[in-house]
């Protein structure tokens, strides 16, 4: 009578631990489940990030691109600067120059004309002396002094000759010194372009400094971003492999899990 008691226990305890086998399963086979769930979900997030760290990768390239063609202008455009202010200061020089010779005409001019009125009142007072002795000739031939009166009036002529030709000297040395007079304001003419063109170009060539500082300076900080945000992708381009690397392993530990499930199960 002991045997079939014994029996019915046996069978109780065998399914009792058939029930706990299979509920241990379900929890495995859930717990693998969801572990598998969760390394998909970041293979997923990896690929994501992927892709996000190739955008901003293209934009760092870009932007670094960007700021080292800037920096490249803008060194041009600071050596066109120097030049243009070379120029500049070499108009000024120029003008300067042009001005004070012009001063220096002028005042020849001045001294000029000066020698041009002494000749004419030097000839003046000479055509009067000449008049005066060819009257004293007329005189002393009326007198009875033939050999005198023919002096007289030969030195007349002569002084009269010179008093011509002092006249006529001083009337080139008048035009002279007009012309010298123009060509004095002309050299002062151009001497003031050459200033008014030397201080427009220096002034051309500070804005170019200026915008050329500016422009470097800017072309340095897009540079810089550029080469911040290259590194950003790459340090999520890593935290995307890692993540990556992460989600196939809980995925091959929950498959595991799966499969240890299914095997107590049977």
């Amino acid at each position: 009578m002991a045997e079939p008691k014994k029996s019915t226990k046996s069978k109780a305890k065998a399914s009792e631990t058939a029930l706990e086998k299979k509920a241990a399963a379900e929890v495995i086979g859930e717990a693998g489940l969801e572990v598998a769930a969760e390394g998909v979900e970041k293979i997923a997030a990896a690929r994501d990030v992927e892709q996000v760290s190739r955008v901003v990768l293209a934009e760092g390239a870009s932007d670094a691109t960007r700021g080292m063609d800037a920096m490249l202008v803008a060194q041009r455009m600071s050596g066109l600067s120097k030049a243009v202010a070379t120029a500049g200061e070499y108009d000024l020089g120029q003008g300067a120059e042009m001005i004070a010779a012009s001063e220096d005409i002028e005042i020849q001019s001045a001294i000029v004309s000066m020698m041009s009125e002494g000749d004419l009142e030097h000839g003046m007072e000479l055509a009067s002396i000449a008049g005066q002795l060819s009257t004293a000739s007329d005189v002393v031939a009326a007198i009875g002094m033939p050999i005198l009166a023919d002096f007289l009036a030969a030195k007349g002529e002569d002084l009269q000759e010179i008093a011509v030709e002092t006249i006529l000297r001083s009337s080139a040395t008048r035009l002279l010194a007009e012309s010298m007079a123009q060509t004095s304001e002309q050299l002062e003419d151009l001497g003031v372009n050459e200033v008014e063109e030397g201080a427009a170009r220096l002034e051309i060539s500070e804005a170019a400094a200026a915008r050329a500082e500016a422009l470097g300076e800017a072309g340095a900080g897009l540079t810089a971003q550029g080469v911040v945000e290259m590194a950003a992708a790459r340090g999520m381009r890593q935290a995307a492999g890692d993540l990556a690397r992460e989600g196939m392993g809980d995925v091959a530990v929950g498959a595991a899990g799966m499969g240890a499930a299914e095997a107590l199960e049977q």
